[in-house]
C-alpha cells in the first residue's frame, strides 16, 4: 500500500489530468482483462484479432500489476502515442522504449484511435464530474470518492497497490489521472515534477449514449456537447481540436457559438488563447 502525505498547501495543489498515452498502454492489459465491463469487453472482442500482430507488446507488457514508468514518461502522457513516441525519439534514441515504437504507433491507429470518440466521453464525464464535487463539496469529497482501492484519512490518501511505501507531497500537490483501461489505482513519482495517482473509473463503464439518447447532443449537436465537455477545465484551440481530431476552423466555431450563448469564455494572455466553461456552461454540462 502506498500512503499519500499531504501537508496543508497540497490540498490547494490537487489537479486533473488526462494521459492519452497512458491509456494506450493500459489498453495493452485490459485486452487480456475479461469481464471489465459492456464497453471494455466489445472493444477487447472487435480489437482482439487486430491487436495478434503486436505480438512484442503483448511481452513486453504483462497482463497484469506493475508497468515500468517507462512506458508512460510524465512528459508526454498528454500526447497521443504517435506522438509520445515521436517526442521519446527526439530526448532520448536509446530509450528501450522505442524498439517498440513502430508497433506501438500501428496499434494506436488500429486499436484506440476508432474507440477515442467513446474514450474521450468516458473520460472527460469523470472530469465533468470531479469539477462539480470540487465546485459544491470540495476537495475532501473528491479524495474520498476515487474507488473502493483509495481511501482518504486526512491528511493521508492510502492507495492499494502491489508495492508498499511512503510518500510526503511536501507541498507539490497531487495529478490526479482517471482512467478507461487500468484495471488498479497506480502512483509514479520517480522522474515526475508531481506525484502522479493514476485511478480506474468505478465503476466499470458503459457506452456512453448514443446521440439521440444524449439530451445535451439532442440540444446543441453531437459535436458541440463533445466541445463543451472539452472545456470543462479549459484548452486552447488547437488543442480541442486535436482532442477531438476536428480542424482548428471547426473548433474555433464552435467556441465562438458557445461563447456568443454564455457557455463559454475565452481569456487571452499573449498569443496563447483558453477556452473554459462559463458558470451557465456548467450548469448545463451537469443537466445533461
Amino acid at each position: 500500500m502506498f500512503r499519500l502525505h499531504f501537508d496543508p498547501a497540497d490540498l490547494g495543489r490537487v489537479v486533473f489530468d488526462l494521459a492519452w498515452h497512458s491509456e494506450t498502454i493500459g489498453s495493452l492489459q485490459a485486452l487480456r482483462q475479461p469481464g471489465r465491463g459492456p464497453f471494455l469487453d466489445r472493444w477487447g472482442q472487435a480489437m482482439r484479432p487486430k491487436a495478434r500482430a503486436a505480438g512484442a507488446l503483448l511481452e513486453a507488457v504483462p497482463a497484469d500489476g506493475y508497468v515500468p514508468d517507462l512506458f508512460t514518461p510524465e512528459a508526454f502522457s498528454r500526447l497521443p502515442t504517435d506522438r509520445a513516441v515521436a517526442g521519446l525519439r527526439r530526448t532520448d534514441p536509446s530509450t528501450e522504449i522505442l524498439a517498440f515504437g513502430d508497433a506501438l504507433v500501428a496499434y494506436q491507429m488500429a486499436c484506440i484511435a476508432p474507440a477515442m470518440p467513446t474514450i474521450g466521453a468516458l473520460l472527460r464525464a469523470e472530469l465533468a464530474h470531479r469539477a462539480h464535487l470540487i465546485f459544491t463539496t470540495g476537495v475532501d469529497a473528491v479524495l474520498a470518492t476515487l474507488g473502493p482501492e483509495i481511501s482518504w484519512d486526512p491528511p493521508v490518501l492510502s492507495v492499494v497497490t502491489p508495492a508498499d511505501g511512503d510518500v510526503r507531497l511536501g507541498g507539490r500537490g497531487l495529478r490526479l489521472v482517471p482512467s478507461v483501461f487500468w484495471s488498479r489505482p497506480g502512483v509514479s513519482v520517480a522522474g515526475y515534477r508531481r506525484p502522479t495517482l493514476s485511478y480506474p473509473i468505478h465503476p466499470a463503464p458503459a457506452s456512453p449514449p448514443s446521440p439521440r439518447d444524449d439530451p445535451l447532443a439532442t440540444l446543441v449537436g453531437a459535436t458541440r456537447a463533445e466541445v463543451l465537455r472539452a472545456l470543462t477545465f479549459g484548452c486552447g484551440t488547437m488543442q480541442l481540436a486535436r482532442d477531438l481530431r476536428i480542424s482548428p476552423a471547426t473548433a474555433s466555431a464552435h467556441v465562438t457559438a458557445l461563447r456568443e450563448a454564455g457557455l463559454a469564455a475565452t481569456r487571452r494572455t499573449g498569443r496563447a488563447v483558453r477556452h473554459t466553461l462559463t458558470p451557465l456552461g456548467m450548469q448545463l454540462l451537469n443537466a445533461g
